[in-house]
């Protein structure tokens, strides 16, 4: 059976399933007509009448029927890994600030002139 996939951005493209696919083979089907670049299978998010469909279900048991459509959403669980490791590195950059930051107990010593004149 033939289902429309509609994305954010608002194009879509017809895909050939079957009624007893899994949502995951969907998924995978989606990666490979379209390329894994643009919407990996682990990424994917397909939603049916406002509903995320599981991997582990079947269009079937989720009511997709011929000529269906279904959006599809990317989420960021790999970009997410990749901003964890940014974060990772981020300590380390903020790490030599802490460094500068002894070197401006210059003004540390400023302090204590503003409480004497207090």
């Amino acid at each position: 059976m033939k289902v429309s996939v509609k994305t954010l951005k608002g194009t879509h493209f017809d895909i050939e399933v079957k009624p007893e696919d899994a949502v995951a083979d969907v998924k995978k089907n989606i990666e490979t007509v379209q390329g894994a670049d643009v919407y990996p299978a682990a990424q994917q998010m397909l939603i049916f009448k406002g509903k995320v469909l599981k991997d582990d279900t079947t269009l079937a048991e989720n009511s997709v029927t011929e000529n269906s459509f279904i959006v599809i959403m990317l989420t960021k669980n790999k970009g997410a890994s990749g901003e964890c490791s940014t974060a990772s590195t981020a300590p380390t950059k903020k790490a030599p600030e802490a460094s500068s930051l002894p070197t401006a107990t210059v003004p540390a010593s400023t302090a204590p002139v503003v409480t004497s004149a207090a």
